[in-house]
């Protein structure tokens, strides 16, 4: 453990080194960089744009960088996710200065509307093993202000029907002083639901459901803090609060849902995430290296069990040539004590954490690490222009792919399941669609271990 933790914190040290602001060589010709101009369709204030630029009035920059500087800053702009469209320019001064032109259409700020979703984990599991059950669909109205006050802060209020009934806000401000390096947030969610999973087996979710009474309430506090000390490196403190509440029915068919056949359990959850993001576009990268590292440390008030845990995630994102990209994604997770309550054992199979070709499957327990390597290649690049206002600009991107995954979970107490504790393995091609306002779409024809061939629908990235 000792090792381990020399080991991260070596990676935290090379990976803040790493991501210094441009440099310049003394003996290089120099343009000094006299003034930065903003303009454009906008409310974001200009200490938001200006805060992630990697150069800033006074310094000198070579000639022979003038093109990528344009194209870095280009891409830093597009990661705030309020933008629809940057432009950026040098225009010559007299002598040897230069000042930097910024143009920048924002995004639609406040995004009211519907919200579909499905209950299940993916949308194969819905289409397939529910089939297309409506009840397993969630309806919800949000309102999300994204740049409230044209200082990137974001308020969210949402209302949700339909499998899981649900009512949340919430508020974060990532940069509260000055300097603009720390920041704050918080929330509140309650929800309840006349359905769950209330185990696993044979690496499938069983369900209970009952049209007269509802299965589990729950209640959900957070607060966070962050520090964002330079442009690519944020660390986030949070501190949750999470109410239990389930049916007789629940704890009678799994006495371990909540620990000891409790119907009730209160859980104080503190949260450490370390994020170095080297990449090139936060939304889809194609080129860098990022890293998150995440400590959990819960303690279940009521029944008394606890866990700790620790997630680790890499990834690698190349470009072999002009159309042609690699990327390698490694994540794992290792947790303590090996016995914990179910709401505790969620492991392989949940959010982002599947291997391609299983997601009809979950693996609980305590640990589990996974490779993905992609090669992929663009087919299609374009902007479509239209005379409406916060959709001036609608990009287009595709990107067929081919690729295989392998992982394996762990879990000491296995029980009539067949996916523990061995080596999955799979591979397929596929298509990436990108488009405006972070939408993606993942079209992914899979083939694993066990020669059960799918094709899979993904609404995220990888």
């Amino acid at each position: 453990m000792r090792r381990l933790f020399l080991f991260v914190c070596l990676l935290f040290s090379v990976l803040a080194h790493g991501q210094a602001d441009t440099a310049v060589p003394a003996t290089e010709k120099c343009n000094y960089l006299k003034a930065i101009h903003i303009s454009g369709d906008r409310k974001t204030r200009d200490a938001i744009i200006l805060r992630e630029l990697s150069v800033h009035t006074g310094n000198c920059i070579p000639t022979a960088d003038l093109s990528s500087v344009l194209e870095l800053n280009k891409l830093r702009l597009f990661n705030l996710r309020l933008f629809n469209d940057v432009k950026i320019s040098w225009e010559p001064l007299s002598g040897d200065s230069i000042s930097m032109e910024i143009f920048v259409l924002d995004r639609f700020p406040i995004m009211p509307g519907g919200n579909l979703e499905f209950a299940d984990r993916n949308f194969n599991v819905w289409w397939t093993e529910q089939n297309r059950d409506l009840r397993r669909i969630n309806l919800g109205l949000s309102i999300n202000h994204n740049n409230f006050r044209g200082n990137r802060e974001v308020i969210s209020a949402s209302a949700q029907v339909g499998y899981t009934q649900k009512l949340g806000l919430s508020y974060s401000r990532p940069f509260a002083d000055k300097n603009q390096r720390h920041g704050y947030g918080a929330s509140i969610f309650a929800l309840q639901n006349r359905e769950i999973a209330y185990m696993t087996e044979f690496n499938k979710l069983k369900f209970l459901r009952s049209d007269h009474n509802y299965m589990q309430r729950r209640l959900d506090l957070a607060a966070w803090y962050t520090y964002r000390p330079a442009y690519a490196t944020t660390h986030t403190f949070e501190l949750s609060f999470h109410h239990y509440w389930i049916s007789d029915s629940i704890s009678e068919l799994n006495p371990e849902f909540l620990g000891g056949g409790r119907t009730q359990e209160d859980v104080l959850q503190l949260r450490y995430r370390f994020e170095y993001n080297g990449v090139d576009n936060w939304n889809y990268p194609l080129t860098g290296n990022r890293f998150i590292g995440t400590f959990d440390q819960k303690v279940a008030l009521l029944g008394g069990s606890w866990q700790s845990s620790l997630n680790l995630h890499y990834d690698q994102f190349l470009k072999l040539s002009k159309k042609w990209y690699a990327s390698f994604i490694l994540r794992s997770r290792v947790s303590i004590p090996q016995k914990q309550p179910y709401i505790f054992r969620q492991n392989l199979g949940y959010e982002f954490d599947y291997i391609r070709g299983y997601e009809y499957f979950v693996i609980d327990g305590s640990c589990f690490g996974l490779l993905r390597a992609n090669l992929k290649r663009e087919l299609l690049n374009v902007r479509i222009n239209l005379p409406i206002r916060f959709f001036q600009v609608i990009p287009i991107r595709v990107y067929g792919k081919i690729y295989g995954d392998v992982g394996a979970g762990y879990n000491k107490y296995p029980v009539s399941d067949n996916l523990y504790n061995k080596m999955l393995y799979s591979g397929g091609i596929g298509l990436d669609i990108v488009t405006l306002y972070d939408i993606k779409v993942r079209i992914e024809y899979t083939v694993n271990h066990l020669n059960q061939k799918a094709l899979y629908l993904h609404r995220n990235g990888e």
